[in-house]
């Protein structure tokens, strides 16, 4: 897998199969998230939702179950697949968020989960998005923070930043210069608490170890070959060095972050 290039978008097709293994935010807790974006006015009673970058649906289902039409777009036809099989009442097609095959106003709300990260000119992302939402609704930005902050993974980071691979992702990386961009679009914040939405994930240090010989965080595309391999290597013989080697079990406690930015009228 390659570094995003110019005009590209990372296309998680190759892991497709393993994305709803190995990622995921509780149903609980998006619930929670969705009900208090109701409250504070971020998101419509009812209505139709865009869903961008929608992956396999993780974030779609709890809000087709509430009965929101959705509307959901990637370019990963096999991340689609897997989304029209678990969310049959949701409309799920390829499509680029940055040239989106639908009406300006269309939709009454847009939620994305860490898309922007995944997309050379995200800023082009960010105005095709305010285009087809409609004026005075909200434009929803869901994460889970810390979900993958495992010591395996730390080891891994850690090492690759040794070898001057310290700009993992190539485009933006934290929520603060889209933040600032939106706020130059004329969009302004909607306050959302969601400090006490946590979780507990428990991993085992084999199975992170085995994440990365699959090759299943984009952050890590972009290094050559053969610097992933010594860098894995490396990180298989701390993992070994373990007093409880590959059984070692870590316990995480990742929380969600909310951002809701309204389109002026």
């Amino acid at each position: 897998m390659a570094r995003v290039t110019s005009g590209a978008t990372n296309d998680f097709s190759p892991i497709a199969a393993r994305y709803d293994a190995t990622r995921g935010i509780p149903e609980a807790v998006l619930a929670a998230c969705y009900d208090r974006l109701i409250q504070a006015g971020a998101l419509p009673s009812g209505g139709t939702i865009l869903d961008a970058g929608c992956g396999t649906g993780q974030i779609s289902l709890p809000l087709a179950a509430r009965g929101y039409a959705i509307c959901g777009v990637d370019v990963s036809a096999e991340m689609l697949a897997i989304a029209r099989s678990k969310a049959r009442t949701a409309c799920f097609a390829a499509a680029d968020v940055r040239a989106l095959p639908a009406r300006n106003g269309a939709f009454d709300a847009v939620v994305v989960s860490k898309l922007f990260m995944h997309i050379d000119d995200w800023q082009g992302a960010c105005r095709e998005l305010l285009r087809v939402l409609q004026p005075g609704a909200c434009l929803v930005h869901i994460s889970d923070r810390s979900a993958f902050g495992n010591a395996v993974r730390k080891r891994f980071s850690a090492h690759a930043d040794a070898l001057g691979f310290g700009d993992r992702f190539p485009v933006v990386h934290d929520l603060a210069p889209v933040a600032k961009f939106l706020a130059g679009q004329g969009c302004e914040m909607v306050p959302v608490d969601a400090a006490d939405l946590r979780w507990e994930r428990r991993i085992r240090h084999g199975d992170a170890l085995d994440q990365f010989e699959e090759r299943l965080f984009a952050e890590f595309w972009h290094l050559p070959s053969a610097a992933y391999a010594s860098i894995l290597a490396d990180t298989a013989c701390w993992v070994e060095a373990q007093p409880n080697g590959r059984d070692t079990v870590e316990t995480l406690t990742p929380w969600l972050s909310l951002e809701a930015f309204r389109k002026r009228t």
